[in-house]
């Protein structure tokens, strides 16, 4: 799938991040094969992650507001298993609380699907779960705890929304695979990065840790970050980043036959 025009009026850290993560590439999680994560007993499968990324990177490369200066393989595909968890949580959050948890997710994916122009015919598209993930878990947030706030409260709520999160982790498991970031609703008030807690231990890990310093640097005013993050990514094989497409060139135009001259020789 691909957007003849850029995402309107959604930015990438609203798309493709909640707000509440920091991730970290150590786990003690014990996950079966084949198993990206396992929310309270539900699981995403590698499977899933492996088509949610192809689609979501298809979608990105399509909106260059969201694509930016791309993203190494590892990072997206970091991204890509968190809002795989943040669905899955939203759903056992709702389903806990007696809320309609899939009326609520339709609705989410409606508005990433109006957002993103898909068509009839790309409603099963795998990125939707990805780019509803956020507003999937904010409804169901507020759903449960707009209710006990007071009027003041309800003016700024993310304080209680992100102490439920918090608490909620505390008593549940979430367990993903080593293989990708951790999610931690309970480090995002420390302000913790997730490249000063992955651990580089190989390639691709220490192209992610490169990636984040860039983007990190970026966000705080580099000038030269963000084209030096364009250069790392679009330099790595395709299997590895996911980077705007270039424009393929023009096939040579083969020189015209020369007409043969009935006489004998040639016009």
């Amino acid at each position: 799938m691909r957007l003849s025009r850029p995402l309107a009026g959604l930015a990438a850290v609203a798309v493709l991040a909640t707000g509440a993560l920091s991730g970290c590439g150590v786990s003690d999680a014990e996950i079966r094969p084949g198993v990206a994560a396992d929310v309270e007993g539900a699981e995403i499968s590698l499977d899933q992650v492996a088509e949610a990324v192809a689609d979501t990177c298809e979608v990105l490369q399509g909106s260059p507001e969201l694509l930016q200066g791309g993203f190494t393989g590892a990072e997206l595909r970091g991204i890509v298993v968190q809002q795989l968890v943040v669905t899955e949580v939203a759903t056992a959050i709702a389903e806990e609380n007696g809320l309609d948890a899939d009326v609520l997710r339709r609705e989410a994916e409606r508005q990433a699907r109006n957002s993103f122009g898909f068509t009839a015919d790309e409603a099963d598209d795998a990125s939707i779960p990805v780019f509803a993930a956020s507003a999937y878990l904010s409804s169901v947030i507020s759903e449960v705890v707009d209710p006990t706030l007071s009027e003041e409260e309800l003016v700024e709520p993310g304080p209680a929304y992100q102490a439920y999160l918090e608490q909620w982790q505390a008593e549940n498991d979430i367990d993903v695979n080593p293989l990708f970031d951790q999610v931690d609703f309970t480090e995002a008030a420390s302000g913790a990065l997730l490249s000063d807690t992955s651990t580089a231990v190989s390639e691709a890990a220490t192209l992610r840790a490169q990636a984040d310093e860039l983007r990190n640097r970026a966000a705080q005013g580099d000038p030269a970050a963000q084209a030096e993050l364009t250069t790392l990514v679009s330099s790595l094989p395709q299997s590895q980043a996911c980077a705007a497409e270039e424009d393929a060139p023009e096939p040579a135009q083969a020189p015209p036959i020369p007409l043969e001259n009935p006489n004998g020789g040639q016009g």
